[in-house]
Formats: structure tokens, C-alpha cells, sequence
């Protein structure tokens, strides 16, 4: 129905079953002349039709009853199989009382003609009206009949028979507890007197009196019927049963006396056994008295009786063995006057709780003894009217022993918390330290193989040269290619580098460094490597300690890390440099971090994206990359982790997602200062003329023989070895060796153990290491001009064999190997 101001308070969902655009207008028109707030849903075929329906949104249905492909009295029994209880209006154009009988019949809620649709609003007012008065009979209906089942549950679950009582005309109905509380059957026939002859003879005149009472109609009178009585069953069984009824008054008449009855024949027996123990009970309360006025005299508990106001009233003898106060000094004072100022508050809050009659549960304090000293409490209270009693143990003893055993289960705690970080730094170590190896291992096959490439492409471009010289201009393509060759090799070379720095096998030569000039001279390159579109910053430590670092390697890391800070940038963005002393004290969290001393850090920040915690956790793997294919190796942090920690220090990073990136590089403090050194002079390596003979042994054929080619090619004799054993061999010989030139990583007996048998053999021999990765603990003792690194770099190898081979005398030439 409308409210007050002739709008509904919400709005009406109709759906709307018509084909005709104009009615369907004509109708929306009158609801809304109506002053009615109505949503449309129009269906125009049995299809839609259903769809709304399933939907379930709208309140009524309105139908016309001639539809192309469907009528309105299909549509009635489909409306009446998905939704039963929505009122349906047929508004058609048909005439004929007949049409509209029958469609009552079979539900519809009314029938409007299109002709006169001035009561269509009406009409639907009425039928929701008529809906929502269905729905509220049938929820009332559905409240009593669960009402109804509630109440026979209840008497079921409470085992309590049923009677009915008619005084008009003396019929008694009982149901079948009822009949076998009396001991009868099912099938037996009751009355009222047959009901008082089932009756103790001591009992029935009182129950038939007070059945009279409450039948019996007076101004003040309530029917109600209360009686407890025993009944004898036909074998002689007595119960006691319990009986409560009510009357029902019409007209001053009693028309209707119901009620239930129980069977309390335990509860009385259970009674009786209780009047009989409360004779024993008064003889023990006095037993009782006297134990507890004992219990108050002997226990070593601190007895109470306070007022809620604090002051005591009764104290017991313990407090005097406990806190030193004898009762007479206690009894009048203040309880609070004895509590410690730090549980004042906290008691206050309970004794006020007490006084409210609240119960309180377990609380502490501390009581102040005679002497001045503390005592622990623990305290149970309970309130009685004005008062409250309580019992107080000392749990002096227990304090500090939970005290002790709270600090042992802190430093437990600590070191449980220790040992998971030790042992997880311990895992994350081993893990880095099998990737090492694996990548050691790969970057040493990975050199071999370059050597060969980058060796052949010597050969190669020195070949199209002279050809070249006869024929100008005739490989340029090929020359171009072969170009391309040798810059993807030298790539792949300083890969396996840094792959050697992450896995600490490359061969360092720590010398003490500024750092600051370190920096200071890279300004340059760093800029042209950053672009204008990266500012950058430096910040350098005055008095700055040297730092014990490969001066080259330190620039490589350097560069290494302003790269990633740049890519890790938008334009615009901030790169700064920053050099410090630091003393660190705490134990390293991560396997990258330093141990406990004295660093000079190193650290290279950038205001880019940030890391997330996931990548920082695999920040410093070798391989691991977030940039996009092709535009990184993974290897830059993994060298800068390498490098580090073959130093002697470590690595730390300081980031957050959005806010940029700090990675600090702590490299060991140098015992002396930093000494600028001249650039060595490096001199072209003389062609030999062949009066010298070398023996280069390798178990890689396709490495020995580029070696052997390169060497042969600058004059001198080679002799090859494909193992130590053989190399042995032919030292054994009498052929004259001047240099050995011996690989390190080679099955069975490797270079330094073939070199020492080989200087057993020849003292005296100079030996010349090659190797794709140097074993730092076999050549710590080798100088770096006795090493030669796979693969060789422009003239490496021909300056090194000469150097060799030119020393002064033949002692120097002599390597020193540790046996």
C-alpha cells in the first residue's frame, strides 16, 4: 500500500508477460498514475518468460492471456510450478465471465480487462496484500506447529504424563505415562474415582481436596493444582508422584482441569537419605568448628577476614611467623599500608571488585615484613557481604626459582634462535659453495674451449692479413665476421671471469688501495658508462683506512655494481658512491656478510625500484637475473659476493621496494699504507729462433695444439704432453727441455704434481702454469708472471714464456712449489 505521501517506500518488481509495445505502455502508465514506485520486467515469449521467473526479483505478475506463440494460461501453470506463492493479474482484452471463472480456478489472484485498467493498481495492491497476509497465516501456522513439537519434546524429554480433566462430566483422559505411573496398561479404562483409589489411603482426601479447590470458581481464584502423593500400583508398588495442573473457568464453571504428573519417587528417597545425613552433619559441624579453629591456629597459609573498606579484621597466627606483625598490631590497620608500591594500584583494584561482590580470581603481591624485607603473596579472596575472606600462601621461593627458570628459558631461547640462523647461514653457504664448484668446474671447460676459438682466430686473422696484403680489400666480409667471432669469444671469456670471482678461484693479488683515489679516478668512465641521464655522487671518507684488495678487480666491481644501479633506474635517476671506515662487532646473519673487525666499506647506492624479499634472497646466485633475456648474465652481484669474500670481507645490501638500493662492499683494512706504483712497461715478446725447446702438456688435444701452434709460430720448438705421466717420460729422456709449460686440471696426476716431479727430474726447470682456474691453495706460492690464464689475451702468452725464459739466472727461473 502507499505511505503517507502516496509513494511506496520501495520499489515494486512486476514482470510483465505482453507482446503489444503500446499495452505494455499503457500500463506502466496507469501504475505510475497510481503514484505507485514499480520496476518493470517485460517478457514477450515463453522463453523469457521462464527466465524471469527462475530469477525470482519480481513481486506479481501481470499476463495478457493472447500471446503469439503462447497463452496466458500456460503461463498461469508455469508460474504456479516455479513460484507458487507470486500473485498473478491477468490484463487482457478477452471478454467473458466464463474465461475469468476459469482462470480463478486455477490460480490466478485477479483478472483486469484492458478496457478499464482505472482498478489495475488496485488489483495489484490487493493481490500483494492477499500474498503477504498468505505468507504471515502460513508462518503462524508453521510457528505453532513447531510449537506445538517443542512443547511434546519438553514433556517427552522430561518423562512427564499427560492428563485431562472434565468436573462437568467427570471424564478423566490420561495418557499412556501417565497410566504407567499408576502401574496400568495402555489399554486401561481411568476415572476420577478410579484415579483417588490408586492413591495412598493417607493421601487421597487431601488430593481430592485441593482438586476441588482449584476446580472450584471464586473471584480470587487461579485453578492451579500442586500436589506430591503416593500412589499404590495393582502389585503393590508405591511411587510418589509429583502432579501440577490448571484450570479453566467459563461462566464461573470449570470447563477444563489439565496438568502433568512426574514420577519423584527417587528425589523423595534421595530426600529422606538427606534428612537422615543432615542429623550427621549437625554432629560434625561441631567436630568441624573445632578443626577449623585449629586449621586457622596451625596453618602456615595467611588467614584474613577484611573489611571492604581495607582494614582488617581478623587476622590468623601465621602472619606473625611470616611477615613478623603479631595479631594485635594488625587488627584495625590498613591492609594496603603493607602492600609494595609498584602492587598497590593493582590491589586496590581488586578489593574494590570484592566489595561489589564480585568473585576474583588469583592475584599476587608483595607484603612488607617487620624487618623491611619483601615477601611474595599469592592470594585467593571471596566477598561476604561487608567483608571479604582470604587465604594467602608465600610463594617467595617459587618467584625466584620461575624468575631463574624464565632467564634460562630466555638465554635457551636466544640460543635455539642462534643456532636456526647459524644453521640456516649454514645451509645458504653450502648451497653457494656447491654452486661454486659446479660453476669452477664449468668456467675451466668453458676456458679450454675458448682458448681453441680465441686461438684459431688468431691464426685465422693473421692469415687473411697476408693474404690481404697480396690482395687489398679481399675479406673484408669474412674479416667482419671473423671480428664478430673473436668479440662474442672475449665475452664469453670474461663471463667465465666473473663466473671464477663468484666461485673465489680466480688468482688475486691484494695490495693495500685507496679506495677514495680508487673512485676519484673512475669518475670519468663512470659517467660515460651512466649517461646524462644518471646523476652522480660521491662521497669519500677523510682519513680513510687502505684497504688489501686487487686493485684491478676492485674497479671491475665498482663498475659491476654502478651498471646495476643504472639499469635498476629510471632517468633521472641518483648514483651515489660512498667510502667509510667501520669497525663491525655482530656476528654475521647471511653467508655473504663479514665476520666481526675492522673494514673499509665500499658502497655503491642507487635510487631505483628496490628489491623484494624474494629476490634479495637470490640476489648474490650466479644466473639469477630480473632483467629481461639477453640484457644480463646474472653474474654481476654474484662476482661482487665472490670477490668479497675471497678478500676476506663481505657483502651487504640495504633496499626497499620503491625507494632504491644500497650495496655495501666491507673489504679488509690494510696493515700498511696504500703506495702508488709505476705502470710496468710491457715490451714486445722477440721471435725466438728456435734454439729453445718447450714441452707443453695439457690432456686437452685441441687446447695442447693451438698452444703448441702459437708457440711454434713465434719460433720456438714445441714437444707435446697428453698427461704428466708422458711429459715425466720424456723428461726422463735425453732431449734437452728449457721451459715446461704444464696445465693445472688434468685427470690423474695434476699440473703441480707433474711439476714437482719434473723439477726432481731436471732441477732447475722452469715451469710456466696454464689453467682455466687456479687452485689458490696449490699456486698460492706462484707468482703471478708464472701463471698464464685460459683463455690467452693478446700477447700474454708469448710475454710470459719469454720473461721466463730471459730471467737472469736459473735459480729465478726455478718455481717454488710447497711438497
Amino acid at each position: 500500500m502507499p505511505d503517507a505521501g502516496g509513494q511506496h517506500s520501495r520499489s515494486l518488481c512486476i514482470l510483465l508477460l505482453e507482446d503489444s509495445e503500446i499495452d505494455a505502455e499503457l500500463l506502466a502508465a496507469h501504475l505510475t498514475k497510481a503514484e505507485l514506485r514499480f520496476e518493470l520486467k517485460r517478457a514477450v515469449n515463453r522463453r523469457e518468460f521462464v527466465t524471469l521467473l527462475e530469477e525470482g526479483a519480481c513481486e506479481v505478475i501481470l499476463a495478457d492471456y493472447s500471446l503469439p506463440d503462447f497463452d496466458g494460461l500456460s503461463a498461469l501453470n508455469i508460474a504456479r510450478a516455479l513460484q507458487p506463492d507470486l500473485p498473478f493479474i491477468f490484463v487482457s482484452g478477452v471478454v467473458g465471465e466464463e474465461f475469468a471463472t476459469n482462470a480463478l480456478k486455477r490460480g490466478a489472484t485477479d483478472y483486469v480487462m484492458k478496457r478499464n485498467l482505472t482498478r489495475l493498481a488496485t488489483a495489484v495492491e490487493r493481490a500483494l496484500e492477499q500474498a503477504r497476509e498468505r505468507r504471515e497465516r502460513r508462518d503462524a501456522e508453521d510457528a505453532l506447529s513447531r510449537s506445538e513439537m517443542r512443547a511434546r519434546l519438553a514433556i517427552e524429554g522430561a518423562e512427564l504424563g499427560l492428563w485431562d480433566f472434565d468436573p462437568q462430566s467427570g471424564e478423566l483422559a490420561w495418557d499412556d505415562r501417565c497410566k504407567a505411573l499408576f502401574g496400568l496398561g495402555p489399554e486401561a479404562e481411568v476415572d476420577y474415582p478410579a484415579f483417588l483409589a490408586g492413591l495412598h489411603p493417607e493421601d487421597r482426601a487431601r488430593v481430592d481436596g485441593s482438586v476441588k479447590e482449584a476446580t472450584t470458581w471464586t473471584p480470587d481464584a487461579v485453578g492451579a493444582f500442586a500436589e506430591e502423593y503416593r500412589t499404590i500400583a495393582p502389585g503393590g508398588t508405591e511411587r510418589w508422584i509429583a502432579a501440577r495442573g490448571q484450570a479453566q473457568f467459563d461462566d464461573g464453571q470449570c470447563v477444563r482441569f489439565v496438568g502433568v504428573v512426574r514420577d519423584i519417587t527417587e528425589e523423595r528417597h534421595a530426600q529422606e537419605a538427606l534428612r537422615r545425613l543432615t542429623d550427621d552433619l549437625e554432629r560434625e559441624v561441631a567436630d568441624r568448628t573445632a578443626e577449623r579453629d585449629r586449621i586457622w591456629l596451625l596453618s602456615r597459609d595467611l588467614f584474613v577476614v577484611a573489611g571492604v573498606d581495607g582494614r582488617l579484621v581478623r587476622v590468623n597466627p601465621a602472619w606473625e611467623a611470616t611477615l613478623g606483625y603479631g595479631p594485635d598490631k594488625l587488627v584495625g590497620s590498613n591492609f594496603n599500608l603493607l602492600i609494595h608500591a609498584d602492587d598497590a594500584a593493582a590491589t586496590a583494584k581488586v578489593v574494590e571488585a570484592l566489595g561489589r561482590g564480585e568473585v576474583v580470581g588469583r592475584f599476587e603481591n608483595r607484603m612488607r615484613q617487620a624487618d623491611g624485607g619483601w615477601r611474595w603473596i599469592s592470594w585467593t579472596a571471596v566477598p561476604e557481604g561487608e567483608a571479604f575472606y582470604a587465604v594467602g600462601r608465600d610463594v617467595t621461593a617459587e618467584k625466584v626459582a620461575a624468575e631463574a627458570l624464565a632467564e634460562r628459558n630466555r638465554e635457551l631461547a636466544a640460543q635455539i634462535e642462534e643456532r636456526e640462523r647459524v644453521e640456516a647461514t649454514l645451509r645458504q653457504m653450502q648451497r653457494l659453495e656447491a654452486v661454486g664448484q659446479l660453476t669452477s668446474g664449468v668456467a675451466h671447460d668453458f676456458n679450454n674451449l675458448l682458448t681453441v676459438i680465441l686461438g684459431n682466430i688468431s691464426f685465422v686473422e693473421k692469415a687473411m692479413a697476408r693474404q690481404e696484403g697480396a690482395k687489398p680489400g679481399a675479406n673484408g666480409p669474412i674479416a667482419e665476421r671473423i671480428s664478430h667471432m673473436r668479440t662474442a669469444a672475449e665475452r664469453g671469456a670474461r663471463l667465465t671471469g666473473q663466473m671464477l670471482a663468484f666461485s673465489r678461484r680466480q688468482k688475486l693479488t691484494p695490495k693495500p688501495v685507496d679506495l677514495n683515489e680508487t673512485v676519484a679516478g673512475m669518475r670519468d668512465l663512470l659517467q660515460s658508462t651512466m649517461g646524462g641521464s644518471v646523476r652522480i655522487e660521491t662521497v669519500l671518507k677523510p682519513g680513510l683506512w687502505p684497504a688489501l684488495v686487487d686493485p684491478t678487480q676492485i674497479e671491475l666491481i665498482i663498475l659491476n655494481l654502478a651498471i646495476n644501479a643504472r639499469d635498476a633506474m629510471e632517468v633521472g635517476g641518483g648514483l651515489t658512491v660512498e667510502t667509510a671506515n667501520v669497525a663491525l662487532r655482530e656476528a654475521p646473519s647471511r653467508p655473504e656478510e663479514p665476520t666481526p673487525g675492522d673494514y673499509v666499506m665500499l658502497s655503491v647506492s642507487d635510487t631505483g625500484s628496490g628489491m623484494s624479499e624474494e629476490v634479495l634472497a637470490k640476489a648474490f646466485e650466479p644466473f639469477f637475473t630480473t632483467k629481461e633475456v639477453g640484457k644480463g648474465s646474472g653474474l654481476g652481484l654474484a662476482q661482487v659476493y665472490g670477490f668479497a669474500k675471497q678478500s676476506g670481507g663481505g657483502v651487504r645490501i640495504e633496499t626497499s621496494l620503491g625507494e632504491g638500493t644500497a650495496v655495501k662492499v666491507y673489504l679488509p683494512r690494510a696493515a700498511a699504507e696504500a703506495k702508488r706504483e709505476p705502470e710496468p712497461v710491457r715490451r714486445a715478446a722477440p721471435v725466438s729462433t728456435g734454439a729453445r725447446t718447450l714441452l707443453v702438456m695439457d690432456d686437452d688435444s685441441a687446447v695442447r695444439e693451438i698452444t703448441a701452434a702459437m708457440l711454434t709460430e713465434l719460433g720456438y720448438s714445441v714437444v707435446e704432453a697428453g698427461s704428466g705421466g708422458a711429459a715425466l717420460d720424456i723428461l726422463r729422456g735425453d732431449r734437452p727441455i728449457d721451459l715446461l709449460l704444464a696445465d693445472y686440471a688434468m685427470p690423474g696426476m695434476n699440473g703441480v704434481e707433474a711439476a714437482k716431479a719434473a723439477i726432481e727430474l731436471r732441477p732447475g726447470l722452469p715451469v710456466l702454469f696454464i689453467t682455466g682456474f687456479a687452485d689458490l691453495k696449490a699456486l698460492r706460492d706462484v707468482g703471478e708472471d708464472r701463471i698464464i690464464q685460459k683463455p690467452f689475451r693478446d700477447d700474454e702468452l708469448a710475454r710470459k714464456v719469454e720473461a721466463v725464459l730471459g730471467g737472469a739466472s736459473a735459480e729465478g727461473k726455478v718455481v717454488p712449489l710447497r711438497r
